[in-house]
């Protein structure tokens, strides 16, 4: 990059958050008003030698697990479209089953998070949860940790009631739903196999090609809290995750959930960043965009529906750097998407932090604030 390229400060963080360990390698796309300013790959796929991709070099095309950015990208956007078309309400009751344990909790109470869910709990260590149906079950009977409307409370198990609520609206499953929505979207005109999408493997395997395109996450060891259990990692015959969801409780669920799930490029993630934005999303409704980006919660939440909101006292992951109307969302595995209406603009980062361990979450805060002041620093330029 040359002295006067307003991006080089953004590739210089980049190559050092590599360099320093916060990740093997990231891609990071910066679009602004029509053009697409920045679309980088650094670093690379793995580093652990029991991947089969130690040193291979991350690609603009390398899909990542995008983790709770299925939230948005999928969930959400489902939701959003049913609203769009009159299938569903935002007032409208989680029906029976799901509602067992959770009376009275609205569409616009899951998607703000205000439904009392708690927040995560691990399904995945109990031998009788080794399915979609039951870990939905245990959901619907897991005891709530708040009235409705009482608190703000982030919760895997909302969104994971959501994504059940959308395939019962749909009649279909979430992948598939999402698939039929979103596929004149994703595969452009081309008609290519799409980037975006629940499920990148079949029976625990990829083939070499795509083996060089997906990103690895974490190396399970029998001594990690939290790991996936034995039977399940000798059933993915993987001691490195590649191919399969990280998050533990959407694994024993087949890998699609309302919370987690889908796995993506940097250019597909902002496909449909794009299709929120300027309403290329076949059906969605101009008037319900507004209102899932526009709401405010009484709670002094900065959750809109779905999206979450910039944090006003500037230590989200956006720092001070963008617009206060800004929507997003953050992935758990080292992924964030943002949305700037006022700009336009739309900032990606996919990565791997979890690779080859979890570790502190601190780097990857700091990198992801960083990121959205040299994007922010590289437009005023």
């Amino acid at each position: 990059m040359g002295d006067q390229d307003p991006y080089k400060g953004i590739f210089a963080l980049l190559e050092d958050a590599v360099a320093g360990g916060v990740t093997p390698g990231c891609v990071a796309l910066v679009w602004r008003a029509g053009s697409l300013e920045y679309h980088e790959a650094h670093g690379v796929l793995a580093t652990d030698e029991r991947s089969s991709v130690r040193d291979v070099p991350v690609r603009r095309d390398t899909r990542y697990d995008l983790a709770s950015l299925t939230k948005v990208l999928a969930t959400t956007t489902l939701a959003a479209l049913f609203v769009s078309d009159g299938r569903v309400r935002l007032d409208d009751e989680v029906p029976a089953p799901f509602s067992s344990g959770y009376p009275g909790v609205t569409l616009r109470d899951l998607l703000a998070h205000e439904g009392g869910f708690p927040a995560h709990r691990e399904f995945f260590v109990r031998d009788d949860l080794r399915s979609r149906d039951a870990v939905l079950r245990a959901v619907a009977q897991e005891p709530r940790d708040a009235s409705p409307r009482v608190q703000a409370l982030y919760s895997d198990l909302g969104f994971m009631t959501l994504g059940a609520w959308l395939e019962y609206l749909g009649g279909d499953r979430l992948d598939r739903l999402f698939m039929r929505s979103l596929a004149p979207l994703i595969r452009g005109e081309t008609d290519a196999v799409p980037d975006l999408a629940f499920r990148p493997t079949s029976g625990g395997t990829l083939s070499w090609q795509d083996e060089r395109r997906v990103a690895p996450t974490e190396v399970y060891e029998p001594t990690r809290t939290g790991a996936l259990t034995h039977e399940a990692l000798r059933h993915a015959s993987q001691d490195v995750g590649h191919g399969f969801v990280h998050d533990d409780n959407a694994f024993v669920m087949g890998g699609v959930a309302g919370h987690a799930g889908l796995f993506g490029s940097a250019e597909a993630v902002l496909e449909v960043a794009r299709g929120w934005l300027e309403l290329r999303i076949p059906g969605l409704d101009r008037g319900v965009r507004d209102t899932f980006w526009g709401w405010s919660s009484a709670l002094g939440s900065p959750r809109r529906l779905g999206w979450d909101g910039v944090s006003p006292d500037g230590t989200g992951s956006t720092g001070a750097a963008i617009h206060p109307s800004s929507v997003g969302h953050l992935g758990f595995t080292g992924c964030s998407l943002w949305i700037d209406p006022r700009a336009p603009a739309i900032y990606v980062l996919l990565s791997n932090r979890v690779h080859p361990r979890r570790g502190d979450a601190e780097g990857i805060r700091g990198l992801r604030r960083a990121f959205h002041a040299a994007a922010a620093l590289s437009q005023a330029r």
